[in-house]
């Protein structure tokens, strides 16, 4: 798989898209605190007022700004960090919980694995994202900036909600994906031999298990993304809602999905702050397609590395004929495929 991926362009381009935003929005807060420009009023050089906030895309400023006066260019970047991190993050919990839980069930017998399913088929129907507002709804609306928590018990609680939300179902795709290997004559071989669980999953699972990961990875990358979207649009946004005075709501944190949700509940008749949800929404969509191609180049990687070990895997029939063109009855058999 990794050859494969080694020459694989696409997949690197993925890779660069990726780190290209990491690299910029890391920068941004070592370089510039997180800092984002606000520009109120545009005057000319003469101090001739031109125009006020929202303003629209110019050579200065390509995105505009919002009505806040936030450079959305500068929002973008400085919120790349926040979105890209947050979904890395909660997959890769939810993975590392799922193969704790979900692989040492799957060592169990099955009884314990169809009364698990039994119990988690009507969780699954429930969307994560309405549990998501509900359970993080009355913990993340605040109406004095003052009394906001500190970021990291904000970002920390929703990380857990999130991830806790996702784990039954990848649980039982984990544990049905194990369950399917050690279900197969070489699992049942070394069980014959002696071996221990432990010695199973680190010798024969793991790296039959490692490739399907890196694609489940990805997915649920785009996962959580969805749901922080979904959030958005309900009014919760990533990290707490600041109910204003006026009756809206802003987010706390410059993050991609809470931008989107922000500014689509802005929509007006106003001529640029019409438009401005259009920027994190192009984003997001950007976002979503390099994640959604990259997980294409793991699946193709994948099959092509299972098409490979299924070639070079020489049939009963070809050992046969081997057998049958032996000169001595104790001379080697020699059965590997020639290209």
């Amino acid at each position: 798989m990794r050859r494969v991926l080694r020459y694989d362009f696409i997949f690197w381009m993925c890779l660069l898209f990726f780190g290209t935003l990491l690299l910029l929005s890391f920068g941004n807060a070592v370089f510039r605190d997180g800092q984002v420009d606000q520009i109120q009023n545009l005057y000319s050089k003469d101090g001739t007022f031109i125009a006020t906030s929202p303003l629209e895309p110019s050579t200065d400023r390509w995105f505009g700004t919002d009505r806040s006066g936030n450079d959305l260019f500068q929002v973008m970047i400085e919120g790349a960090k926040w979105t890209i991190g947050v979904c890395v993050s909660v997959a890769f919990a939810r993975i590392v919980l799922a193969l704790l839980i979900g692989v040492p069930l799957a060592f169990r017998g099955k009884r314990l694995y169809t009364a698990l399913r039994l119990l988690l088929d009507g969780f699954l129907i429930i969307p994560i994202s309405l549990l998501a507002l509900f359970i993080l709804l009355p913990a993340f609306l605040f109406i004095d900036p003052a009394s906001v928590p500190s970021a990291f018990s904000r970002v920390f609680l929703e990380v857990s909600v999130l991830t806790v939300l996702g784990l039954p179902a990848l649980v039982l795709y984990l544990i049905g994906e194990t369950r399917q290997l050690l279900a197969q004559e070489f699992m049942l071989v070394a069980r014959t031999l002696g071996g221990r669980p432990g010695h199973q999953f680190r010798v024969h699972i793991w790296p039959h298990l490692l490739p399907t990961l890196t694609i489940v990875f990805m997915q649920q990358f785009v996962q959580t993304l969805m749901v922080l979207i979904h959030l958005s649009l309900f009014g919760l946004f990533f990290g707490g809602t600041l109910v204003l005075f006026e009756g809206g709501a802003a987010p706390i944190i410059f993050e991609w999905a809470s931008q989107f949700g922000y500014y689509f509940l802005q929509f007006s008749a106003v001529s640029w702050i019409n438009h401005l949800f259009l920027v994190p929404a192009i984003a997001l969509a950007l976002l979503v397609f390099f994640a959604n191609l990259l997980t294409s180049r793991l699946e193709r990687a994948y099959r092509l590395r299972r098409q490979q070990i299924s070639s070079s895997t020489p049939s009963l029939a070809e050992a046969e004929a081997a057998t049958a063109h032996l000169s001595h009855p104790f001379d080697p058999v020699d059965i590997s495929i020639k290209s």
